[in-house]
């Protein structure tokens, strides 16, 4: 090979070196589209970047965002995902604006929405950990009982104006609104928990690989079904984001949000069979799709174009996922 032949080999690693790889690479790529997606959106319409557009995609943010941080535990631990997250999210609204119609106060209210998510989490675990049930069958059954239960008792609560969760709960700091806030925190603890300390090792061992994480003392079966009852937590806590948000809660709110859930979370880069992926790449992602909504809006087309587009990236995403696999 001629000199100058090394010499542009030698450049071409130098630069490879530099270049991000695996998940900062994920992370990396999704914050640029993101970025490429406001900027031309702003362009063509400079009301785009508006304090009501960080309103809106921050809530957006906050109530999905804390569902994907549950689902994200589940996926972790090799359990698949929780497609029932959205409805308990819902039936949880319901039954903390429900409770403050009645007059109950918010603490005891909360409580009670946030326990529903956690028997919703721990039924689930039953049905997969110890009946056996596919995940994705028994969390869909459950998503159909929790939904039509639901609707015989009830189909839509208004929230009192005078409630802590419209008057507290409902505000905003620094701007953005403090769910967000309170999303952020949920989301940047778990990400912590599940990479520095020895839970989320145990967590990322048996999605890894369930045979060798048992042979080192690690139950697969505790460490999974504590991720279902976390989920059920977050889903819990996602019902009480979403009840600050409006007047009024209905049972229909969360159609297709399990699916969007899913969707963030294989394109943020975590592995569908579990145990791999990074926090930080879903938090782009999050803030991707999150966003996408609006956009769609400011560029005129039309809402009904919305489930067309959520679809195809679902599709992407689950190519994206399955490439990486192959890679492996």
């Amino acid at each position: 090979m001629s000199t100058s032949g090394i010499a542009l080999t030698n450049r071409w690693a130098r630069v490879s070196a530099l270049a991000p790889r695996g998940h900062g690479a994920t992370t990396l790529v999704l914050l640029l589209t993101w970025l490429a997606l406001v900027v031309a959106t702003g362009l063509r319409a400079p009301g785009f970047l508006s304090g009501q557009t960080v309103v809106a995609v921050a809530f957006n943010m906050a109530f999905v965002g804390i569902m994907v941080t549950g689902v994200g535990i589940v996926m972790m631990s090799g359990a698949e995902f929780d497609l029932s997250v959205g409805v308990t999210a819902v039936t949880s609204a319901l039954i903390v604006a429900q409770l403050l119609v009645e007059g109950w106060s918010f603490p005891p209210a909360m409580l009670v929405a946030v326990l529903f998510g956690v028997l919703i989490g721990a039924a689930n675990a039953w049905l997969v950990l110890w009946l056996g049930i596919h995940p994705i069958v028994a969390t869909l059954g459950m998503m159909f009982l929790v939904s039509g239960v639901t609707r015989i008792f009830v189909d839509f609560v208004a929230i009192p104006r005078d409630s802590f969760l419209r008057q507290q709960a409902a505000g905003a700091w620094l701007g953005v609104p403090r769910v967000f806030w309170v999303m952020l925190v949920v989301f940047t603890i778990v990400g912590l928990v599940i990479r520095s300390t020895r839970p989320g090792r145990h967590l990322v061992a048996v999605g890894g690989n369930a045979q060798a994480a048992r042979a080192r003392g690690i139950s697969p079966r505790r460490v999974q079904g504590v991720a279902f009852v976390l989920c059920g937590l977050c889903a819990g806590i996602a019902g009480l984001v979403l009840a600050s948000q409006g007047d009024i809660v209905q049972s229909s709110l969360t159609a297709g949000t399990e699916f969007r859930v899913i969707s963030i979370l294989l394109l943020g880069g975590l592995a569908l069979t579990g145990g791999r992926g990074r926090f930080s790449g879903v938090f782009a992602s999050l803030l991707l799709l999150s966003t996408l909504p609006t956009a769609i809006v400011t560029w005129g087309v039309s809402s009904s174009w919305q489930p067309v587009i959520e679809g195809l990236v679902l599709a992407v995403a689950l190519a994206v996922n399955s490439l990486r696999e192959k890679k492996r």
